[in-house]
């Protein structure tokens, strides 16, 4: 199944009530753990002193399933997402010895 680097940057979120903000923190933290139990995010990292930013692995069937599991992030709205979709290198694929 094909898979993408996926980086992300919560942009400013001014303007949110506290309590709305930390609603939708709950709901994007619940939503996450969806996309790692389906398979989707194959394996996500936070940035060290990038507060606010991850990378990730994530696999989907076609570019279309991962823009709507982006989009299914309560956060999706806020976010910077750069998606690049990865290709095995032949170095994966050594010939015989």
């Amino acid at each position: 199944m094909p898979e993408f680097l996926v980086t992300t940057r919560l942009r400013s979120v001014a303007g949110l009530a506290p309590d709305e903000l930390a609603r939708l923190f709950a709901e994007e933290r619940q939503r996450g753990f969806e996309l790692v139990r389906s398979g989707a995010i194959k394996h996500i990292w936070r940035i060290p002193g990038a507060p606010y930013r991850t990378v990730s692995i994530r696999v989907a069937p076609d570019a279309a399933t991962l823009q709507a599991d982006l989009e299914s992030l309560p956060l999706f709205h806020w976010l910077d997402i750069e998606v690049v979709p990865l290709a095995d290198h032949p170095l994966m694929n050594p010939p015989p010895a």
